[in-house]
C-alpha cells in the first residue's frame, strides 16, 4: 500500500506540471474565452484568402450506452435501497440526462451552434480583406451535426454570399473528410489486440480501481459496492463492475460539457460532488487514451493513423493553387470530425501534435486532446499577398485560433513562404509512399 501510495503522489505531481485547469479530452468544449491576438502581416501585404477545416461544435451525447450502465445500476442500488442520498440526487440527475438526450442523440447542441456561431463571426471580422463577395466553398461530411455546424458558422457570411451551398462527397467515397474509413490497413491497426490492451491496461489500472472506490463510496453502500466490485450484470449480458460504473458515469460528465451553463442550472445538472479535479483529470487520461492511440501520433507521428489524412493535405494544397491562380474564391470551409482534424494537425507537424512518450499513461504530458480536437476544433490557412506582384505569397496557419509553428524555416514567424511549404508537405507526402497521382480512394486502400 505504500508503494501504491508513493506512485500515484508522484503521478499526481507530474501530471500537475502540465495540467493548470481540469479539462476534459476531445470532450472540452471549445476554448474561445483566451484566444490571443493575432500578429499582423507583414508590411504590404495583406490576407485574400483562406483554407479551413474544422470539427462540428459541441453535441449531443452521440449513443445512450453509457446512460444505460449508469441508470441500470443506479435502479438496481434504489430498488435494494442502497443509495447514499447523495446516489438518488444522481440517480435523479441521470434521468434528467436522458430526458434531454432523447430524439437529440448525435445532434449539434445549443452551446454547439453558439460557438460555431460565433467563430464564423470572427474569421470574418478578422479577415475583411479576404471576403470580397467573389465566392466560398463549403463541404461537409453526411453526418447530420457538421452540416449543421456549417449553417451555424456561415450565419455572418449570408448578407456577403447569398446564395452559399453546402455540398457532400458521395456517401461511399468521402475521401476528403472521412478518410478514415476508406484505409483497411488503419481499420486492422485501429481495431488490433495491441491498441484495445493498451487502453484496457488504464482501465483497468490500480489508479482508475483506486478513484471508483472514492467515487462510488458517495454514491452507494459498502454492500452494493461489494457486489458491483463482483459484477453486476449490465447490458448486452456483460457484468459491469466498479471501474466500469465509474467511466460510465464520468463519460456522461464529460457530456455535460456541450450543454449551456444555462440549461445546467435550470435542469440542476452538476456532477462535482462526485469527482474531485485530480480525478477529472485521471479519468480523462483513461478515456482520451483511444484518441491519442487511434487518431494522435500514439508511438509514431508518421504511423498509417496519420497517413490517412493524406487526401485532405493533397486537397488543401490543390484548393490553395486554385485559388491563387484563378483568383475568383474567398475561402474553402470544411465541416467534420475529431477524426478528420487530429490526424491532419499531426500530419502538418503543428505544436503539441507529434510527441509520443512509450510511458502510455503519461502521454497528456505531450498530447493534449482539449488544446487539438475540442468541440469545434479548427485548423485555418490564411493567405497573404503583397501590393508587390513580384513578393511571394505568404501564409499562417491557426489550431483553433492560434498562431502555431510549421516545421519550416521562416524570417517572419507566424508567416512562411507558400511555395516552401507546398514543397515540404509534397516531398513529406512522398516520403511516406503516397502517390500522388492515384485518385484519393486508391491513395487510401494501398496505404500501409
Amino acid at each position: 500500500m505504500k508503494r501504491l501510495i508513493t506512485i500515484l503522489l508522484s503521478f499526481a505531481l507530474s501530471f500537475n506540471c502540465f495540467a493548470e485547469n481540469v479539462a476534459s479530452g476531445s470532450k472540452s468544449a471549445y476554448p474561445h474565452d483566451d484566444i490571443p491576438a493575432l500578429t499582423s502581416a507583414p508590411q504590404g501585404y495583406t490576407a485574400f484568402y483562406i483554407n479551413h477545416i474544422g470539427r462540428h461544435g459541441s453535441r449531443y451525447i452521440s449513443k445512450p450506452k453509457n446512460e444505460d450502465i449508469t441508470l441500470k445500476i443506479l435502479n438496481l442500488a434504489n430498488q435494494e435501497q442502497q443509495l447514499t442520498p447523495q446516489g438518488e440526487i444522481l440517480r435523479q440527475q441521470v434521468n434528467r440526462i436522458i430526458s434531454l438526450n432523447q430524439h437529440n442523440y448525435g445532434q449539434l447542441s445549443e452551446l454547439g451552434k453558439q460557438d460555431m456561431q460565433e467563430m464564423g463571426a470572427r474569421v470574418l471580422d478578422n479577415n475583411k480583406t479576404v471576403f470580397s463577395g467573389k465566392h466560398i466553398e463549403v463541404l461537409t461530411t453526411t453526418v447530420p451535426r457538421a452540416i449543421a455546424s456549417a449553417n451555424a458558422f456561415l450565419v455572418s457570411f449570408h448578407s456577403l454570399y447569398p446564395t452559399i451551398t453546402i455540398k457532400q462527397q458521395p456517401e461511399d467515397a468521402q475521401t476528403t473528410l472521412r478518410f478514415f474509413e476508406y484505409s483497411p490497413a488503419f481499420e486492422n491497426y485501429k481495431e488490433s489486440k495491441s491498441l484495445k490492451d493498451l487502453s484496457k491496461l488504464l482501465e483497468k489500472s490500480a489508479q482508475t480501481k483506486l478513484m471508483s472506490q472514492n467515487v462510488v463510496s458517495k454514491i452507494f453502500t459498502p454492500e452494493f459496492i461489494a457486489q458491483l466490485d463482483e459484477g453486476i450484470v449490465g447490458i448486452d449480458k456483460g457484468k459491469i463492475k466498479t471501474h466500469e460504473f465509474t467511466l460510465a458515469l464520468f463519460a456522461l460528465y464529460q457530456e455535460l460539457l456541450s450543454f449551456t451553463p444555462q440549461l445546467l442550472t435550470n435542469n440542476q445538472l452538476d456532477f462535482d460532488a462526485y469527482f474531485n479535479d485530480q480525478q477529472k483529470q485521471w479519468l480523462t487520461t483513461v478515456i482520451t487514451v483511444k484518441n491519442y492511440l487511434q487518431i494522435g501520433p500514439a508511438f509514431n507521428a508518421n504511423g498509417i493513423q496519420i497517413k490517412i489524412a493524406a487526401p485532405l493535405l493533397l486537397d488543401i494544397i490543390e484548393t490553395t493553387d486554385n485559388a491563387i491562380t484563378n483568383q475568383n474564391i474567398d475561402a474553402n470551409f470544411r465541416f467534420a470530425h475529431a477524426e478528420t482534424v487530429s490526424p491532419l494537425a499531426t500530419l502538418l507537424e503543428l505544436d503539441g501534435t507529434t510527441q509520443i512518450t512509450d510511458a502510455i499513461d503519461a502521454y497528456p504530458k505531450y498530447w493534449q486532446a482539449e488544446k487539438i480536437i475540442p468541440m469545434g476544433a479548427n485548423i485555418q490557412f490564411i493567405f497573404y499577398k503583397s501590393q508587390q506582384p513580384t513578393q511571394p505569397i505568404l501564409v499562417k496557419v491557426l489550431l483553433n485560433e492560434r498562431e502555431v509553428h510549421l516545421p519550416i524555416k521562416t524570417n517572419h514567424y507566424p508567416y512562411y513562404e507558400w511555395q516552401a511549404v507546398k514543397q515540404f508537405y509534397t516531398q513529406k507526402l512522398i516520403s511516406l509512399g503516397i502517390d500522388l497521382n492515384q485518385p484519393p480512394l486508391a491513395v487510401l486502400k494501398n496505404l500501409n
